[in-house]
């Protein structure tokens, strides 16, 4: 992963149980069920009521591995041989991945949405001890996380350290933004506050619960006028979310409500801040302000109403390696800016088939040293989901180059990148 800024941690402001293997009881490897009957049966299940996406996703990823081993070899007895290899092998990396049972208190959540409320929202009395147990953090941003069967649960849950809500302004909704792709995906139910804002604020509240085992008057090593708050991941508490918000309608009318809404946050001190006097003060979450923002009268202005920075600007990419740099392009910086983006069709390449030319490599190599000399992350987004291999080939350059965060749709696909898969030189 590529090298962060400094408020990309911000603890000691540092910058830079298996379930057993599901089975299908009438499958076999020479005989497996379509994936359609078999996810049809996980769906229903003993009680019909609803699927276990773990199991499915599990299934999904065995199928695809053992078509991939039978096309390897030629002779029969070299294919089955591979084949139990390959699928051995896989089957110890995954289960912990794929196991139906959930773990800490994000799987819970996720394997629970959509019962009723109480059973729901069982797993969050589990706090502080387990809610993130287990989930390693990638650089993987969650692209478009309101499409999600549990928007941020389901990337927090993969480990994503970025999530991305596209929000609208509207007369009918005064003091919150809608959150969607497009005018006929908004709905009153699904707003900024309630996909992200308050689940933000019940878990960094649940996990940063003074303990009981420490008296409110026991001295800490750290300065008095330091609160330090642990962050959404309990095996790296010094890692910070990233809140992409991409903004849909005009920046005067839709800036000043992201501000609105981010108060409880920033009150809490959960929102990374930068000010004159005091630098950038890292917090647990990092909110990004992309899409119609405008760099000079939302994120520089003092015309901003808040005092203090709590918004950060997604530079752009191309802009920062650009050798005649427009005055606006000099001032991005780590004190006004966290990502540095670009569409990976607009500025590299729209071919899906053909293997990425020595001068696009290059290209992107130059593009992610700029932003790492600036201090900031630097993000594709649009990359190739297909064919398969293509998707692969262009993650294995980007991380190869440094690349700060991953922008994805397909977590699952991303996780097993991150593990090894298809990361070959």
């Amino acid at each position: 992963m590529g090298s962060q800024p400094s408020h990309g941690s911000f603890v000691g402001h540092n910058p830079q149980q298996q379930a057993p293997a599901p089975t299908a009881s009438n499958a076999s490897l020479g005989n497996l069920k379509s994936m359609a009957d078999v996810e049809a049966g996980v769906s229903s299940g003993a009680n019909g009521k609803r699927r276990n996406w773990k199991v499915i996703s599990f299934l999904r990823s065995l199928s695809a591995k053992l078509s991939r081993s039978l096309k390897i070899d030629s002779t029969p007895e070299k294919k089955v041989r591979k084949s139990i290899t390959s699928i051995v092998a896989f089957i110890i990396r995954e289960i912990p991945r794929h196991r139906a049972n959930p773990i800490n208190g994000a799987e819970m959540i996720v394997s629970r949405w959509g019962l009723p409320s109480p059973s729901a929202q069982r797993g969050l009395a589990t706090w502080p001890t387990d809610f993130s147990r287990d989930i390693k953090p990638i650089p993987c941003h969650s692209h478009n996380d309101y499409w999600r069967h549990v928007p941020l649960y389901d990337a927090l849950a993969a480990g994503c350290t970025g999530v991305e809500a596209d929000v609208w302004s509207s007369s009918k909704l005064e003091d919150d933004l809608y959150v969607g792709h497009d005018h006929n995906s908004l709905k009153s139910e699904r707003t900024l506050k309630s996909l992200y804002i308050d689940p933000l604020l019940t878990i960094l509240n649940n996990q940063n619960k003074p303990s009981p085992l420490f008296s409110p008057n026991q001295t800490s090593l750290l300065p008095s006028s330091i609160d330090p708050k642990v962050g959404i991941f309990d095996s790296s508490p010094s890692t910070s979310l990233t809140l992409l918000i991409d903004l849909k309608t005009a920046a005067d009318t839709t800036f000043p409500i992201v501000l609105a809404a981010l108060q409880p946050l920033l009150q809490a001190n959960y929102l990374t801040t930068y000010s004159p006097n005091t630098g950038i003060i890292p917090g647990p979450i990092t909110v990004v302000a992309t899409g119609n923002t405008k760099f000079t009268a939302n994120i520089l202005s003092p015309a901003n109403t808040d005092p203090i920075r709590s918004i950060f600007f997604d530079a752009p990419l191309p802009a920062l390696s650009d050798l005649n740099p427009s005055a606006e392009d000099l001032l991005y910086s780590t004190d006004n800016s966290y990502y540095a983006s670009v569409s990976f069709s607009e500025a590299i390449s729209t071919d899906h088939f053909m293997q990425m030319t020595d001068k696009q490599v290059e290209k992107v190599r130059k593009q992610i040293q700029a932003a790492k000399a600036k201090g900031l992350v630097s993000r594709y987004w649009d990359t190739p989901d297909w064919p398969q291999g293509k998707t692969r080939e262009v993650w294995g350059v980007l991380k190869r180059a440094g690349v700060g965060v991953f922008s994805t749709d397909h977590l699952a696909t991303f996780q097993e990148f991150w593990d090894g898969e298809g990361d070959a030189e």
